[in-house]
């Protein structure tokens, strides 16, 4: 098929409505496992072992899902992770065996693992040069909305039963539907990649920072800190607000970031959101008691660590074609996967350490390496190094 512009804009919609229903089943399924194994007596170990499959699926599935890519292609790699998803999810409703549930939670980690990698690439292969940045941000404020509205979906549907196991099943297969609408304009995985997924770390220490840097962020910073408010004297109910300030700040920064970015240069722009999430992990201790100067720090302290990770991707579109676009979405899996086992943590143990002020400080530091490897690469030698 000709991918006329008319074309590439169905594809562009239907790709970012697909990765909005992946991320809210993703997001509704994840606090519903781990409340209903507490409701069952399940230890809170064995919780956080379940909890860690998704980022141990990233972390050991990415490096091979380039070459399934290649051999079978992308368009039955996407609807084979589709029916593995929504066949593991519908299945936690139909058993409560915890073994069985430890299988099914691998299940959905591998097949999102799948659908995320391939959706990255896709949006990339279909993004104009010149608008990349703006399309990636749109890509990325969608796709964090549906996880922000997982955990509110709950409240709606409730948590007990089968019932909201069903509906999550349901909400990832609706990506069926827009994988549809795109009209089979899957990506094009064809070549082959001058590099593998271990050896892009050399190639490209910015874009990989970059994940790790998003990755240790979700993990410590977006988990821990509705406690970090309530150790400075919040109430839970204006903790937990936190987060969502947070979020709000993803969703709405990601378009202005990558419309900058298209305009300014994407190297600059992707070091002034480190610079700025620098910055914010250093003000948060001072600002945790200022209300009217908290609020709207985390929204852009959210919005510019975030937005790294969309120039990240915005890097790789503009670098890689084709087998080595893969590559290198499943380079940033691996180390999405490192970051978000890592993350929780090195945060959970710095804030026992120095109390409550911890885990700002561990992030400054992680905030601290990639702004420096940003400086490097940006200012002293390009940002890609040859294979």
């Amino acid at each position: 098929m000709t991918n006329t512009p008319q074309n590439n804009t169905k594809t562009i919609i239907a790709i970012i409505a697909a990765v909005t229903v992946m991320g809210l089943s993703l997001s509704l399924s994840i606090p519903l496992v781990s409340l209903a194994l507490e409701r069952r007596g399940i230890g809170s170990d064995v919780i956080g072992y379940m909890g860690a499959l998704p980022a141990l699926a990233f972390l050991f599935f990415s490096p091979l899902v380039p070459r399934l890519s290649h051999t079978f292609g992308a368009g039955k790699m996407l609807w084979a992770a589709l029916i593995l998803c929504s066949g593991s999810i519908f299945c936690l409703a139909l058993t409560e065996e915890i073994y069985i549930w430890f299988i099914l939670r691998l299940g959905i980690g591998v097949g999102m693992s799948i659908l995320f990698l391939i959706s990255e690439t896709w949006i990339n292969q279909v993004a104009e040069e010149k608008t990349r940045g703006r399309t990636v941000g749109i890509y990325v404020a969608f796709l964090t909305g549906g996880f922000a509205l997982g955990p509110v979906l709950i409240n709606l549907l409730g948590s007990e039963g089968s019932f909201p196991f069903i509906i999550a099943s349901v909400i990832v297969s609706a990506a069926g539907f827009f994988f549809l609408a795109s009209g089979g304009h899957y990506p094009s995985l064809s070549g082959h990649s001058r590099f593998s997924v271990f050896t892009f770390i050399k190639i490209a220490p910015l874009i990989c920072s970059a994940a790790l840097l998003v990755a240790f962020f979700d993990g410590s910073v977006l988990t821990l800190l509705p406690i970090y408010g309530v150790k400075n004297g919040m109430s839970a109910e204006t903790a937990v607000l936190m987060t969502s300030i947070l979020l709000g700040g993803n969703i709405l920064l990601q378009l202005p970031i990558g419309w900058l970015a298209d305009i300014a240069g994407r190297e600059k722009v992707i070091l002034i959101c480190g610079i700025i999430g620098l910055a914010g992990s250093l003000l948060l201790p001072l600002l945790i008691n200022i209300p009217y100067l908290l609020w709207p720090m985390l929204v852009i302290w959210g919005g510019a660590v975030v937005g790294t990770y969309t120039l990240a991707l915005v890097l790789m579109g503009q670098e890689f074609k084709g087998a080595e676009l893969v590559t290198a979405n499943a380079a940033a899996g691996v180390l999405w996967g490192v970051g978000s086992l890592v993350g929780p943590a090195a945060g959970g143990v710095a804030m026992e350490i120095y109390e409550p002020h911890g885990m700002s400080f561990v992030f400054t530091f992680v905030c601290f390496l990639f702004v420096c490897i940003a400086l490097w690469q940006t200012l002293k030698r390009p940002v890609l190094s040859k294979p």
